[in-house]
């Protein structure tokens, strides 16, 4: 008896679960909603606005393509890498021209905490040999529940970052053929 009850349990939630991901009117900010008070962050659907912080570098090592991304918190709840119960990091995908995603977890970058309204730079290391010839598309990511372009975020995309003509082997470039400078260049 108690097992059946414990299925039945586990079975409305998850259908409730997935009505609420999949409903349309659903609103980010679930304040005021008749949910129970131990409802974590992960009910509020936070939104962001990406912009280029800079122009992408390459790190000291030659191992990574440094990309600085503005954030800008649009919701109505803080976030960041400290978020509990869930932290949000700056996420990055590899995509190809079309913009289909090749490798979906290529980089992670820590968040600071960002109020709504406030803006802040975040730092992403992105493998070269996991971009090159590709293009990265920056996230912020809620982990182990979703990456906020399910909230209406519109993605950063940078690149694409490719192999220099043979007159700079070893370089990265961006899609005109400069080479990318170093992160100690940029400063």
């Amino acid at each position: 008896m108690i097992k059946q009850q414990l299925t039945f349990t586990l079975i409305v939630t998850v259908l409730l679960f997935a009505l609420t991901a999949c409903s349309s009117s659903h609103q980010p900010d679930t304040a005021g909603s008749p949910s129970s008070s131990s409802a974590s962050t992960s009910m509020k659907h936070f939104q962001a606005k990406l912009t280029l912080g800079g122009v992408p570098g390459v790190s000291a090592d030659g191992k990574d393509v440094v990309v600085l991304a503005d954030v800008t918190n649009t919701g109505a709840a803080t976030f960041g890498s400290q978020t509990e119960p869930h932290n949000v990091n700056l996420g990055a995908h590899s995509i190809d021209a079309s913009g289909k995603i090749i490798d979906n977890d290529v980089a992670r970058g820590h968040l600071p905490q960002i109020a709504p309204g406030a803006k802040a730079t975040a730092t992403i290391l992105l493998p070269i040999d996991k971009v090159l010839n590709k293009r990265a598309e920056l996230l912020p990511v809620e982990e182990n529940v979703a990456w906020f372009d399910q909230w209406g975020t519109r993605p950063l995309i940078v690149g694409p970052f490719n192999s220099c003509s043979s007159d700079s082997v070893g370089k990265v470039c961006d899609a005109s053929g400069k080479p990318l400078a170093t992160a100690a260049e940029k400063h």
